[in-house]
């Protein structure tokens, strides 16, 4: 029996980021190109608690917090996969981390690179 390995060779995975500002879906962004579903995780937490940390502001109560996310934040989840930032929103407004802590951008640089790798 032979196994045809290109197409698991050639999975990746893709992250829907949400404006819930304009919940449109013109606003709507993919980012593909993901080559393990942990990339892929690591990357939506990161935008969505980076919108979190962008709108966190001192003496803010919590239900403040995560009613500024509902409005204007930005949601992310890995399509194809159960991953919704959204459903560690209680846990990212619990446990604030420095804004400069998150770099999405090197997450996406990763990415990037092992894109480039492979040409």
């Amino acid at each position: 029996m032979e196994i045809d390995f290109t197409m698991a060779e050639r999975k990746t995975y893709s992250v829907l980021i949400i404006d819930n500002f304009h919940f449109d879906p013109e606003h709507d962004m993919v980012i593909e190109g993901f080559p393990t579903v942990d990339l892929a995780i690591e990357y939506a937490r990161c935008i969505v608690r980076s919108s979190i940390e962008h709108h966190r502001k001192p003496k803010q109560t919590k239900e403040e917090l995560k009613k500024l996310w509902h409005l204007f934040g930005e949601s992310a989840l890995v399509l194809g996969h159960k991953y919704r930032g959204s459903g560690e929103l209680d846990f990212f407004i619990n446990n604030p981390v420095k804004h400069d802590k998150l770099d999405c951008k090197k997450i996406r640089d990763k990415l990037i690179s092992r894109i480039h790798s492979k040409c």
